[in-house]
């Protein structure tokens, strides 16, 4: 252990006496080149002698002994002999909460821009209020709202407070929450921290992402991506900090009303009419027979109708229950998208002759009781891109349907847009089992606008006719 002590001045402070100095020259001449290294040894004991100068009448002391003095730069920086500047102020402000006489005060430091253009900053106080008209917690409030937007004018980024880092947001998140999501969600999510949103936010406290923040981020993002995939970006954000705000991190309340974005554009959505679902079904070979007359009446999504079970189908009440789902890249059976997605759906009678014939003929007896059991994979579901590649695409070719972005949700469009033509909305939104009927409204918005038209049709005929009168004078 190391302890500095106090001792009587020393006069050699580790340098040799003259005696010494001089054998140890004699013996460097005597060795090659040894009158440049002398010189060079003596430039650099000088040098350590200046450098001691600062801790004359001191020694070291190592586990109670002496010892002298090593080589120890200057204990203070030796100067220019220039007047120093002032030292610049932290960025980033909290400022000061101040009450006198009743009044609340904001204290800061805000930048001044001197004549020779320079600029420098100087302390400034701001009225807030009287505590007479506002409680001082409304004035603590105000003082917060006041230095948030003197850090936003001068660019200003807070430091983040250890712990509550944008990056250890995303930890708690993906410890905490993402066990619970399904695995395609959680896959698309870490897929956009990892090469979207860390690179940008690792680091940043989490009230760092402000609205400023996060539509600079949403700016940078448009060369390179659509839309669409720009608005799940953000939603992944929005996961993330609304999960830190529930664990107490301080966040900023940000939303997509306060955004500016690109419009999405509605990409077109491949389904099948009545007509060509009964060519497909037709043309088709067990078990995609079966499976392709289930995506055509139930409107299930690819998971749900992969991880159907024979429990599942209820031949006395004529009901099919969906419950759970498969996923796409390990197969996995697991619970459905929401929960709104469980529900029971009619089975009509055609449909059920049709499952009938499929148990009785052609179902493989497994384990799980699964309906589309994997042909080479015991315990596993049916691949959706299996189906898609070797069961649906092949049929679509020969019967000249075209096949381009064309899966099995092609089947479930087909279905929400025949029922949109002609049943109310609620109808559809119980058949699809949308979450939110604003989804159902979104997302077949194409096909509503025609049966408006139509019913307007039908209304107008009712009430005034088709036989209108033409060249009515007007009445003066």
């Amino acid at each position: 252990m190391w302890l500095l002590t106090r001792k009587p001045r020393v006069r050699s402070l580790g340098v040799e006496n003259p005696d010494q100095r001089q054998r140890s020259e004699r013996k460097r001449r005597r060795e090659p080149g040894g009158t440049s290294q002398a010189r060079q040894t003596q430039r650099i004991k000088k040098r350590q002698f200046t450098q001691l100068r600062g801790w004359k009448g001191w020694s070291f002391m190592l586990d109670g002994k002496d010892v002298a003095p090593a080589i120890i730069g200057a204990a203070t920086h030796e100067g220019t002999g220039r007047k120093r500047g002032p030292v610049p102020k932290r960025r980033y402000q909290k400022g000061s909460f101040q009450v006198q006489n009743g009044k609340a005060y904001t204290l800061f430091y805000r930048d001044v821009e001197k004549s020779d253009r320079t600029i420098t900053t100087e302390r400034t106080r701001q009225l807030i209020g009287d505590l007479s008209a506002m409680s001082e917690r409304a004035a603590r409030r105000e003082h917060d709202l006041f230095m948030a937007n003197v850090n936003r004018r001068r660019g200003s980024v807070p430091s983040p407070i250890k712990g509550e880092t944008f990056r250890d947001a995303v930890d708690a998140w993906k410890k905490d929450v993402a066990p619970q999501l399904s695995p395609a969600t959680v896959r698309q999510r870490e897929s956009y921290l990892r090469i979207h949103i860390l690179p940008a936010f690792a680091k940043s406290a989490t009230h760092a992402l402000d609205v400023r923040a996060l539509q600079r981020f949403a700016t940078s993002l448009q060369n390179n991506l659509s839309p669409k995939t720009i608005v799940n970006v953000l939603e992944t954000v929005f996961a993330v900090l609304r999960y830190a705000k529930r664990s107490g991190m301080r966040t900023e309340m940000v939303s997509f009303r306060d955004l500016t974005l690109r419009a999405a554009e509605t990409p077109e959505r491949p389904y099948f009419t009545s007509e060509q679902v009964n060519q497909i079904v037709r043309a088709a070979a067990e078990p995609y027979k079966t499976m392709f007359a289930l995506a055509s009446l139930m409107g299930a999504r690819a998971g749900e109708l992969l991880a159907l079970t024979v429990p599942d189908l209820h031949f006395e009440r004529k009901t099919i229950r969906v419950n759970k789902s498969a996923d796409d890249r390990t197969r996995v059976v697991r619970q459905p998208k929401t929960k709104k997605s469980v529900a029971m759906l009619p089975m009509p009678s055609s449909l059920e002759a049709l499952l009938r014939n499929y148990l009785k003929h052609h179902w493989i007896e497994n384990p799980g009781k699964l309906l589309f059991p994997a042909p080479r994979k015991e315990g596993f579901a049916y691949s959706r891109n299996n189906v898609v590649r070797s069961g649906l695409k092949p049929i679509l070719r020969k019967l000249g349907i075209p096949d381009e972005n064309v899966g099995l949700h092609a089947f479930r469009h087909g279905l929400a847009t025949e029922l949109a033509e002609s049943e109310p909305i609620t109808v559809l939104q119980a058949q699809m089992r949308h979450a939110d009927v604003r989804t159902t409204l979104k997302v077949y918005a194409h096909v509503i606008p025609q049966s408006q038209r139509n019913s307007m049709e039908r209304i107008a005929e009712r009430s005034i006719g088709t036989n209108v009168p033409n060249g009515t004078k007007s009445i003066a």
